[in-house]
């Protein structure tokens, strides 16, 4: 929900990544017909058209029926595939595996794999092992970014590090390993080194995605003189990119020059058509521009484009808040529910809407399941106490918060005033 650009790996994703095909290139039977026996080939002509229908529950049944007559790594994959699209993740996280033991040098089916490993929790072994495979196939940027966004904090951080030194010596060439080394050390909360590999990266790179990347790493560090030069050697190679202007919005942005990054994201708006930067913009009127009017225009245009986008669903929740309208305020609050059902602040955040109201009764069950996800956070259990005490449930209060009654309850609405960023000190 914030505005800020230090987890750099957030707008990477929104920008860089494609929509996954229903069926992998690898899998159409044109493509595999030569690597089946001709015994089986009907099947596996039916399967890959139920895949391509989306009817994997259909593909599923083939792929079964078939594993204990004959094995082999289309087999495998199609088997994997289809149990992954139905959500049997661990099924498809074994078959996925021995599909890979099969073949680790089809570039779908391991792009295919990549794909499926983004929506669960793996171990970085098995990360690290088809990255390497990944990008040896086709050294893009798309295996980094896989890469940086399977680092979970504290766990992965020191063999992710290792890893990116280790490509950086076995491709010494390649400027891309060095900018997602750049934003993987950012992540980490390194920020001299981060910038450190930014510098060496920015002489040898001509690509508008990473000279990208590379703004952000200088501006968020306050280095805004470097920024600019990065921005200026956009604009030399791609004048009227969405990267080259975007570069250019952040970069005004992070020294608080707030109308001049509206246009220059417009610009990138005209240049591409892209989510992110209709969210950015809603951010950028509703936290800085105190424009409402434009907050909910872009909130609204982004949610034509993609109706589970949450940001825009709390904009327009807060927009409406603000106003004094918290009944429609409430109705976009449960949109951003029924997206993270399980999240403990928009949990929190409708409650504080509920209790504003005085609908204690209401506001409970929601606060109560916040509580339950995060028990140690100490204003969910404040507020908790006081929507008991409002409805009448003083036992219950005391129970869960002793000392309620005299503990003030500070503005309910901090957490959303400090999304607001400040700029920072340039160095």
């Amino acid at each position: 929900m914030k505005l800020k650009c230090v987890y750099i790996i957030i707008l990477i994703f929104t920008v860089y990544s494609g929509v996954v095909a229903a069926i992998p290139e690898g899998l159409k039977f044109k493509n595999i017909r030569e690597h089946v026996p001709e015994n089986y080939q009907i099947s596996f002509r039916k399967a890959s058209g139920y895949l391509k229908k989306d009817q994997y529950y259909q593909a599923r049944k083939i792929y079964s029926d078939l594993i204990g007559q004959y094995q082999n790594f289309y087999l495998f994959w199609g088997y994997a595939h289809s149990e992954w699209k139905i959500g049997n993740y661990n099924s498809a996280r074994a078959l996925y595996f021995k599909a890979y033991e099969k073949n680790d040098s089809s570039y779908s089916f391991l792009k295919d794999y990549a794909d499926f490993l983004d929506q669960i929790e793996t171990d970085w072994v098995v990360v690290e092992r088809l990255a390497r495979s990944l990008y040896a196939m086709r050294p893009d940027e798309s295996t980094l970014l896989f890469v940086t966004g399977k680092v979970r904090d504290g766990v992965d951080e020191e063999e992710a590090s290792r890893f990116f030194r280790e490509m950086r010596k076995l491709y010494p060439g390649n400027s891309n390993i060095v900018v997602f080394y750049a934003i993987l050390l950012s992540k980490m909360g390194n920020n001299e080194g981060s910038v450190s590999n930014a510098r060496l990266a920015v002489e040898s790179t001509d690509s508008p995605f990473q000279l990208q990347m590379i703004e952000r790493i200088f501006a968020n560090n306050g280095h805004f003189l470097e920024a600019a030069r990065v921005c200026e050697k956009l604009s030399s190679i791609a004048k009227k990119s969405a990267y080259t202007y975007d570069a250019w919005a952040h970069l005004e942005f992070k020294q608080g020059h707030y109308e001049n990054a509206a246009f220059y994201y417009k610009k990138a708006l005209s240049s591409e058509y892209r989510i992110s930067t209709l969210i950015t913009l809603a951010q950028l009127y509703h936290f800085y521009l105190n424009d409402p009017g434009q907050a909910s225009y872009y909130s609204k245009a982004a949610l034509q484009v993609d109706r589970s986008a949450v940001d825009a669903y709390f904009i327009l929740a807060e927009v409406n808040r603000q106003a004094g309208k918290l009944d429609k305020a409430v109705q976009y609050s449960l949109k951003q529910l029924e997206l993270l059902p399980d999240h403990p602040h928009p949990l929190y955040y409708h409650s504080k809407l509920l209790f504003e109201m005085k609908r204690y009764h209401d506001a409970i069950p929601y606060l109560e399941k916040a509580v339950a996800i995060s028990p140690e956070v100490h204003r969910y259990r404040l507020l908790l106490a006081k929507c008991y005490a409002g409805a009448g449930l003083v036992d219950k209060a005391e129970e869960i918060y002793q000392n309620f009654i005299n503990e003030p309850l500070k503005d309910l609405w901090t957490e959303e005033e400090m999304l607001r960023e400040e700029p920072p000190e340039p160095k």
